[in-house]
């Protein structure tokens, strides 16, 4: 059965009438054999090019109602499960609009043609049982298979109101453009899958080219920590052995009589030597890199520890600091003095780029399989061309004689021992550090002292 046209528009693929030129009368007989494979000729010629499915579609059936006179035609596809015919394309004189009509196979004529791949023509269709009856008088009906290979793909329906109007002749020459037709539909839905194959494959390409870019730009950020290590190693090793003597006269001034004010001047110094011989040690492991003592620790005290202590700089006042943490938290595996020590050095550096004031916050919560912290400020920003460069050994936005640049390599070198990730964002207003680490495994939960299986990375 030749199901009703299509409800959507047609697109303007045949040519449009000149202004004023006479309707091309509807023909009451089918064109002879000759004058019919003509047109079969120059429809198969326009189609050779096209590769659009519904463009195709409807081309034919636009050619065929303007050339053959026919009272309607329409050409329907497979759906995706192969379980229906679904109308592509159909025109009509008589009826514009209609909605689109759909069989499952074996069901009306083009159901049956779908089924079997097997032309059939219907000369009366009153006295034909497969026939559906449509919103479209129809009484002759010409149907036939598309191919794909040896797959039926759709079904081309030619149809009109007179008894008769299709002969055998006819269906052999009209066999020859359903064919055609047939094999443009596949190679033009071949051709968009192919489309739609090489969009995601280059997507694809594109997202890998990212992933190694970035996996060659943290091996260069290593290649460049490793060359730090060696010269970090000297000056610790020299600081290291200036300390000791501090050490330890520190110790014997303080067991020696002394006045209250004179005792407490001597633990303070006591206590920063202390302090100032275990960041020596850092440093030793970190070029050594020998493994972080690590543990199970939570984010949060670390956070707290070091937050406790800001309120004593005093040459910063007019900085608010907040504190927005998760209480629920997680627990990760790491070293909770060597990240305390990041924490701190991207607190000193957020402190030194708000000369004139501002807001410090630090963030923490968890995210998937990992925890993050945030440290943001609301400094002047880092210029986008600097953003590569933040974590190179000796790189500095400060001034001469206030910064090492040593700061955010140790600390991005510390968190890849951890197996960890810093990150930045900035822009004017605002900078943001973000640092993640893996959640501890649950076997971990009760604190033993562990060590990466694998050697540290990102030195």
């Amino acid at each position: 059965m030749a199901p009703p046209p299509s409800s959507r528009p047609r697109r303007s693929s045949a040519k449009p009438s000149r202004p004023g030129a006479p309707k091309r009368p509807r023909r009451t007989i089918l064109p002879g054999l000759p004058e019919s494979l003509a047109i079969v000729q120059r429809l198969a010629r326009g189609l050779s090019g096209c590769f659009d499915v519904a463009s195709i579609g409807d081309q034919v059936v636009r050619a065929l109602t303007d050339e053959l006179g026919l009272h309607s035609c329409s050409i329907m596809l497979l759906d995706a499960g192969g379980e229906r015919v679904v109308n592509l394309s159909g025109a009509s004189p008589t009826v514009p609009k209609t909605t689109q009509r759909s069989f499952r196979l074996g069901e009306g004529v083009a159901g049956i043609v779908a089924r079997e791949g097997r032309a059939v023509r219907v000369d009366d269709t009153r006295l034909d049982p497969g026939f559906l009856k449509g919103p479209i008088p129809i009484r002759s009906l010409l149907c036939f298979p598309l191919f794909s290979g040896d797959r039926v793909i759709g079904v081309l329906n030619l149809s009109h109101p007179v008894q008769g109007f299709f002969t055998a002749e006819h269906e052999a020459a009209f066999s020859i453009l359903s064919t055609t037709i047939g094999h443009l539909l596949a190679f033009a839905r071949l051709q968009g899958e192919l489309a739609d194959l090489n969009r995601s494959l280059e997507a694809k390409v594109e997202a890998k080219t990212k992933e190694s870019e970035a996996s060659q730009q943290k091996l260069f950020q290593q290649e460049k920590l490793v060359s730090l290590g060696t010269l970090v190693a000297g000056v610790a090793h020299e600081l290291n052995n200036k300390l000791v003597p501090l050490l330890a006269y520190s110790h014997v001034l303080a067991e020696s009589p002394r006045s209250d004010e004179e005792r407490r001047l001597v633990t303070a110094m006591a206590s920063a030597a202390t302090g100032a011989k275990q960041i020596v040690e850092g440093l030793l492991r970190f070029a050594r890199q020998e493994p972080p003592r690590m543990s199970v620790m939570n984010w949060n005290d670390v956070i707290g520890d070091v937050v406790e202590w800001l309120p004593y700089r005093k040459d910063k006042p007019s900085i608010t600091v907040r504190t927005v943490l998760d209480p629920d938290l997680p627990p990760v595996l790491g070293d909770a003095q060597q990240m305390g020590q990041v924490l701190i050095n991207l607190i000193n550096n957020a402190y030194d780029v708000m000369s004139d004031g501002g807001t410090l916050e630090i963030t923490s919560r968890s995210r998937g399989a990992r925890v993050e912290v945030d440290v943001s400020d609301t400094g002047p920003g880092i210029p986008p061309e600097l953003l590569s460069k933040i974590f190179d050994p000796f790189f500095t936005t400060k001034e001469v004689g206030q910064g090492t640049g040593l700061g955010l390599s140790l600390c991005y070198g510390m968190v890849r021992t951890h197996r960890g990730e810093i990150e930045v964002q900035s822009r004017p207003g605002c900078t943001v550090f973000t640092v993640q680490l893996p959640r501890a495994p649950e076997t971990s939960s009760r604190g033993a002292d562990t060590h990466p299986r694998e050697g540290p990375g990102g030195r």
